[in-house]
């Protein structure tokens, strides 16, 4: 099985990551890609992020009609800093090819991750520009990581855009409309929960 890790902080997750998802899955011939929440983060400001059970339940409506997207607690489960090489170690089996998605601004520092080189021995990233001004400066990290470790990374061809769990946040404390940001259900679930005021 050719199969996607998808870590992040989902907080909340919003319709680009869906996308995003989805066309990695149709680009890079996946079979399956499981979009993990992050407990705490390193070398991130955690202090916003609502409680994992809230973000693990909003992943599960967004991709529900998604039969090549699952969910997976793992990260929330182990507790403490999450890790991507122990989430890389847990899923590795000898029946997968494991991919690792990450965000154009992740990728020029995945050196500075825990075990970094763990995860560049064991899995193929592939990553996507914001925009069309990304794509060299990625391409520029990835020659280099080629060099240094042997890093193995697909770019995608297309940029994902601009939305961010920040902009969807800071709408819903500002009363704006975001409803074409993020899922409905992912709405009525923030709404009933009062998350992000």
């Amino acid at each position: 099985m050719r199969r996607a890790i998808y870590g992040g902080s989902f907080n909340p997750i919003h319709n680009d990551h869906v996308k995003l998802a989805l066309r990695f899955a149709e680009q890079f011939e996946l079979d399956r890609v499981t979009l993990i929440p992050t407990n705490i983060t390193p070398l991130k400001d955690n202090s916003h992020i609502a409680a994992g059970k809230h973000r693990y339940q909003m992943c599960l409506l967004a991709t529900q009609d998604h039969d090549q997207l699952e969910v997976s607690d793992i990260e929330l489960r182990r507790e403490g800093e999450s890790y991507t090489s122990d989430t890389v170690a847990a899923l590795k089996n000898d029946d997968d090819t494991l991919f690792l998605i990450v965000g154009a601004d992740m990728y020029m520092t995945l050196d500075r991750w825990h075990d970094f080189r763990y995860i560049f021995d064991n899995v193929t990233i592939l990553v996507a520009p914001r925009n069309e001004l990304d794509y060299d400066s990625l391409e520029e990290k990835y020659l280099e990581y080629r060099a240094k470790y042997n890093c193995r990374t697909l770019i995608a061809h297309q940029a994902i855009g601009a939305l961010s769990s920040t902009t969807v946040r800071e709408g819903i404390a500002s009363g704006a409309d975001v409803s074409r940001m993020v899922d409905p259900r992912v709405l009525d679930y923030i709404q009933k929960h009062d998350l992000y005021r």
